[in-house]
Formats: C-alpha cells, sequence, structure tokens
C-alpha cells in the first residue's frame, strides 16, 4: 500500500528576474535552490544513507527509506511501541540536527572547571501535524547543562514526517540523549572519565519512565583539560 504525504511548503507568487540558483550536493542532502527556496526533488541522507526524497514543487513525499524499527506513538490505550507505515523523522538527515548542536552548544565553562561531565535526557513529542511540543529536560546534571541543551534543541526547524499507519496519524515521543565529556591527555591518548555505575542506573530509571521512548542517536561534546 503506498502513502502519499504532502508537506506544507509556501511559495511566492513572484518570480525575480534575477533568480540565484543554488546546488547541494553533500553527505546529508541534495537538491536545488532558487532564491534560497528548495524546489524540485531533494534527497535527504543519514550516515550516507539515503533515507528521503521529497519533491519541493508539488510537496509530497517521494520516498522514505523502509524501516520495520517500532516507535513510541500515543494511542488510547496510552503510549505504545508500534509498526508504522510512515515513521516519525526530521524532515531532512539526522545528521543536521547533530550538525546543529555542534555549532550551538559548547561545554559550558563552569562545569568544565570543575570537572562535571554526565548525560542530559532531552524529551519531546511529534504532534500529528509533524511539531514538536512538551519538550522538557528529563535528566541534567546538577542543572550545569539542561538550559544550554534546550537552547540549542530551539535552533532545529521545526518540521518533521508524523508517524502514521493505516489513514491513522500518531503523536510520536522521542529521547535525545546528550553526553558531555571531559579528557585528560595521557601518554597514549586523551582518556575520558568514564560514567559510574549510579550514573547509568539513573539514566535507566529515567528512560523506563519515559517508556515507551524512541531514541536519536546521541550527540557528544566534549572538552579536553590541559
Amino acid at each position: 500500500m503506498k502513502f502519499f504525504i504532502i508537506i506544507a511548503i509556501l511559495v511566492s507568487p513572484f518570480i525575480s528576474k534575477a533568480q540565484k540558483v543554488k546546488y547541494v550536493d553533500n553527505a546529508m542532502e541534495k537538491g536545488k535552490a532558487i532564491d534560497n527556496h528548495k524546489t524540485g526533488i531533494w534527497e535527504y541522507y543519514d550516515d550516507s544513507v539515503l533515507v528521503m526524497k521529497i519533491d519541493y514543487t508539488t510537496g509530497k513525499l517521494k520516498y522514505l527509506r523502509p524501516d520495520t524499527t517500532k516507535y513510541a506513538v500515543k494511542t488510547e490505550e496510552g503510549w505504545k511501541m508500534m509498526q508504522l507505515d510512515v515513521y516519525p523523522h526530521y524532515l531532512g538527515s539526522k545528521n543536521e540536527i547533530t550538525a546543529i548542536f555542534a555549532q550551538n552548544l559548547r561545554y559550558p565553562h563552569q562545569a568544565h572547571r570543575r570537572g562535571i561531565t554526565g548525560t542530559v535526557l532531552l524529551g519531546f513529542e511529534v504532534n500529528k501535524q509533524g511539531h514538536v511540543q512538551n519538550v522538557k529536560i528529563l535528566k541534567d546534571v546538577k542543572g550545569y547543562f539542561g538550559k544550554y541543551v534546550l537552547k540549542a534543541f530551539k535552533e532545529i526547524p521545526d518540521f518533521w514526517l508524523t508517524a502514521q499507519k493505516g489513514n491513522k496519524k500518531y503523536v510520536s515521543r522521542f529521547i535525545l540523549p546528550i553526553q558531555f565529556k571531559i579528557g585528560d591527555y595521557k601518554r597514549k591518548g586523551i582518556k575520558y572519565k568514564k560514567f559510574s555505575k549510579k550514573e547509568i542506573k539513573k539514566l535507566n530509571e529515567i528512560k523506563a519512565k519515559y517508556h515507551p521512548s524512541s531514541y536519536l542517536d546521541t550527540i557528544v561534546i566534549s572538552t579536553i583539560r590541559i
């Protein structure tokens, strides 16, 4: 069964005589833009693997890589893990999310100075209109990182594919882990401080409480202590 997803795209009714055409071709995306507006078919890649094709001229999803993973969706009976016909995915490359965090999130000075490390868990939902809602810090590290993670997350364009099975759409739920690591120079290279068993146990407890949930790739923010 084929599913056609219509994506809302704003198109200007006026076309400039001096159009600026730009061709993009990198590890995350490939396509053409006219006056900074995407046009025609764009391809998106996660870790150099094609996952999505979108026709920005018609506003239709042309291809979505098959995925048998179960995703967390909200049903009448509560949150459940479900295999979907159209799975929730950032409208672009997930590697772009990592790049945005790399550009907008730095190791907080006070945390670096005091040698504070740990993992932040950010939880959020994607609603039936393909927008993010209920963004929250599920776990911070002594209050050092959460506000910076939230600020960086807001820089991600708010466009997602909506979870869908058959003709029914669902709200979906994600966890985004962000690790903050400090490394020390050693003879054999840089050695990073390991997370304690207590930290790992707490992470698992919080994940279980937010369960069921889907996971984005862990983002690592690291620094070196000199």
